[in-house]
């Protein structure tokens, strides 16, 4: 059951910074930039470059939701 749960939040999550208008992309960005050892990430790892990272995180959610789902209440 967790699994299920887990996959549902990270298919939410994804959903909502990958598709987002109101930029949470940069405010996670910004985050990712705040909290790692070094500095921020290289100038080529753009704010869309993360939307495309949590859009590829949300279909595995996405799935892993689905076949979980499936398993437990099919």
């Amino acid at each position: 059951m967790i699994h299920f749960v887990w996959a549902v939040a990270l298919f939410v999550l994804g959903s909502l910074i990958a598709l987002d208008y109101r930029n949470l992309a940069l405010r996670v960005y910004d985050i990712i930039a705040m909290v790692t050892p070094g500095g921020p990430p290289g100038p080529r790892f753009t704010p869309d470059h993360l939307r495309l990272v949590w859009a590829c995180l949300a279909v595995a959610g996405a799935v892993t939701a689905v076949v979980r789902g499936w398993s437990l209440f099919g």
